[in-house]
C-alpha cells in the first residue's frame, strides 16, 4: 500500500489530467513515480525530465543502462510494484 495515492489517468481532472495527457506523449504507460506526483502538476512535469534522464546512459552516468534497468525492477519487485 502505497503513502501517497497513485492517481490514474482515466480518473484525473483539470490540470492533472492536462499533465497526464502532455507526459503520455512522451511514455504509453505512466509509472507510479508519475502518478505518485500528479497531485502537484508543476512537480510532475519537472521531475519527470529527471527521472527520464537519469534512466538513459550518458549524460554524466557510469553505469549501461541495462543495469540500471535491472536494479529498478529488481526495486520494483521488492517493492511489490507489478513489472
Amino acid at each position: 500500500m502505497s503513502r501517497v495515492p497513485l492517481l490514474s489517468p482515466e480518473d484525473a481532472e483539470g490540470e492533472i489530467a492536462r499533465t497526464f495527457d502532455i507526459l503520455g506523449h512522451f511514455q504509453r504507460r505512466q509509472v507510479n513515480s508519475t502518478r505518485a506526483t500528479a497531485h502537484s502538476p508543476f512537480l510532475a512535469r519537472i521531475f519527470y525530465p529527471l527521472v527520464q534522464t537519469l534512466m538513459r546512459e550518458g549524460l554524466g552516468t557510469v553505469l549501461p543502462s541495462k543495469i540500471k534497468e535491472i536494479a529498478v525492477i529488481k526495486t520494483s519487485q521488492l517493492n511489490g510494484c507489478d513489472y
